[in-house]
């Protein structure tokens, strides 16, 4: 699975919901003729995502992935047992994986929560606040997939009644008290430990630099949440989103990212196709 200039393995780390998933149906239909490429090519796909490890591992499962993914904004990193177990001693077996934790317990997390809600003047909604049936309907989600969801360990997603700049920087301000950080997805805030996309990143580029040599990494998102997985990757790429726009965000903290010319995964599919066709002609 050599792919890249010289000897350099390809490995293309990616976000899921409004990048290689539609941000609506979660399909990923459109992609369907990179991910074929990428198998091609013997390419390493990544998924690095803030969903939970009961989620994505039926989809790196209906992937037909073999390969580490990333959840809940890099709270922890699962790899396949058989092919890391000798690389990755500190890393937990969990099953046929083993597990890298890099966040904190879910329950340090509510207690901060709780703490926003005492002292912040605007409705505050958690995950924890929430009935399946509830987050099933605002995420657009079968009962079952939202329960799915639900399994956090080390991330929580809630929403805020305002978008005063003022009152969420108060808002920071209390989550750094707590030693925790946030960052702001598609549809909500999460706060989470010191991890994030880009450390889990790092964390596993050294792992794979361990295991195969050199990689040229690439990375692939498409909201603030992914800017730092983009600020570690050699080539990064910004997929529209649903409005026609790139996250200016993104732009403003990663202004050299490639930006696809389509939304989702039909940007995805582009941008992948694209950088294959590179690498075919090196």
């Amino acid at each position: 699975m050599r792919s890249g200039t010289g000897d350099r393995r390809l490995v293309i780390y990616t976000d899921l919901d409004g990048t290689l998933l539609d941000a609506e149906t979660y399909a990923y239909e459109a992609a369907r003729p990179a991910l074929e490429a990428i198998r091609r090519h013997r390419a390493l796909l990544v998924l690095c995502s803030s969903k939970t490890r009961a989620e994505m591992a039926p989809l790196v499962s209906a992937l037909g992935l073999r390969a580490p993914f990333i959840v809940e904004n890099g709270g922890a990193i699962y790899l396949p047992r058989e092919e890391f177990a000798a690389w990755v001693p500190t890393a937990e077996p969990c099953g046929a994986w083993m597990r890298l934790v890099l966040g904190v317990p879910r329950a340090r997390l509510q207690e901060c929560l709780v703490e926003l809600k005492r002292r912040l003047p605007v409705p505050i909604v958690s995950w924890s606040d929430l009935a399946p049936e509830a987050i099933a309907e605002e995420c657009g989600l079968s009962l079952e997939a939202a329960q799915r969801a639900m399994q956090r360990e080390f991330d929580e997603p809630f929403r805020v009644a305002s978008d005063d700049p003022e009152l969420l920087s108060r808002m920071a301000a209390i989550v750094a008290e707590h030693g925790l950080r946030l960052a702001r997805g598609g549809r909500y805030f999460h706060l989470m430990g010191a991890s994030d996309k880009g450390r889990a990143v790092r964390a596993l580029a050294e792992i794979l630099r361990r295991r195969f040599g050199a990689i040229f990494t690439v990375g692939i998102g498409d909201s603030e949440n992914d800017a730092p997985m983009l600020a570690e990757v050699d080539l990064p790429i910004l997929v529209r989103r649903p409005s026609g726009e790139p996250d200016p965000a993104v732009l403003r903290l990663i202004p050299h990212a490639r930006v696809t010319s389509a939304v989702g995964p039909i940007g995805w599919n582009e941008a992948v196709l694209d950088l294959l066709a590179g690498e075919a002609r090196r």
